[in-house]
């Protein structure tokens, strides 16, 4: 299904080759038809902004969204185990996932890192990635409602997967409990982070946790070669 791919790609951090190629991401959705209407035009508005802009502005949107609020934090288990040593056992089980499937990842990427799982769900049948999509669904539930909280316009690319998955995008006593929710992107917040004890994960190592190939540092890479090539 190379839809999540395109959202993965989407979902990565801005780069002058994922803007070079934008024409060859709405191409995919559009020949895939796994989209509707709505979630299509809302895929083109997005890559239209983000090809509109100037590259730097978008990246410092991007990392002001995603890498300073846990709460909108694109790695899943920050959102299950926060810093937790359990989460480093988990790292371990979802990289012997990926390996079982003969899929390699990079170190620059830890292995829950959605636009990284979606890349590696495109990559195997759909009967086994929709399973799959659907365990997340929750996690990408929380996350599209913090989005759309602060009105990013990264909100509209999580809608499929939530269709997908068969869950609401709308869930009225979740996005109470999101409103409420004190933000964690202020400098207080920050900084309370900053002093907490960093955490070792013991039981991930550089082979556990993505030693392998990389064949998938950057999702655009996979949209440019095309789907023939087999995963290693």
């Amino acid at each position: 299904m190379r839809t999540l791919q395109v959202i993965a790609a989407l979902l990565h951090y801005p780069s002058e080759a994922l803007c070079a190629h934008s024409g060859e991401l709405h191409t995919v959705l559009t020949d895939e038809a796994v989209l509707d209407a709505a979630e299509r035009t809302n895929c083109r508005r997005f890559i239209e902004w983000l090809t509109d802009q100037d590259l730097i502005d978008v990246q410092a949107r991007y990392v002001e969204t995603f890498d300073r609020s846990r709460a909108r934090s694109l790695y899943l288990f920050e959102h299950v185990y926060g810093e937790s040593r359990d989460r480093g056992q988990a790292m371990v089980e979802l990289s012997r996932l990926y390996r079982s499937h003969g899929y390699a990842i990079s170190v620059r990427e830890l292995p829950d890192y959605l636009p990284l799982y979606l890349e590696f769900l495109s990559r195997i049948a759909v009967d086994e990635a929709l399973p799959r999509l659907i365990e997340i669904a929750p996690l990408v539930q929380h996350l599209h409602a913090q989005l759309a909280k602060h009105d990013s316009p990264y909100a509209p690319l999580l809608q499929p997967l939530l269709r997908l998955s068969g869950v609401a995008d709308d869930d009225a006593e979740l996005w109470r409990q999101v409103a409420a929710e004190a933000p964690d992107d202020t400098p207080a917040a920050l900084d309370a982070v900053w002093m907490e004890a960093p955490v070792t994960f013991g039981a991930c190592d550089a082979a556990e946790c993505g030693g392998g190939q990389p064949t998938a540092q950057q999702p655009i890479e996979g949209l440019k070669r095309g789907h023939t090539d087999k995963p290693v």
